[in-house]
């Protein structure tokens, strides 16, 4: 099954016009939609600062058409992170 990504779900993403290589984004970068990357390998390693930050950023997943897209992944996603977080 071909799913459409969350930059294709989205229509107003910053990452359309972006390289992959060089993208913000590490969802983008690797191809994959934003519920099939394993945020917790990317936020477990960072500094308490950066790890606020991206829990932040995955706070406001709810309000995007990829969560309603995929709610189940998207939410376990959040959950994961946050559950990293707060035993860090």
């Amino acid at each position: 099954m071909d799913e459409k990504k969350c930059w294709e779900l989205k229509s107003n993403c910053m990452m359309r016009n972006q390289s992959r290589e060089d993208a913000a984004c590490p969802a983008y970068r690797q191809g994959l939609g934003c519920w099939e990357v394993d945020w917790n390998q990317i936020i477990g390693p960072l500094p308490a600062s950066q790890q606020e930050y991206w829990l932040s950023f995955l706070a406001k997943c709810p309000s995007c058409v990829a969560y309603e897209a995929h709610p189940q992944e998207m939410q376990a996603v959040i959950d994961s992170a946050r559950e990293l977080f707060l035993n860090d």
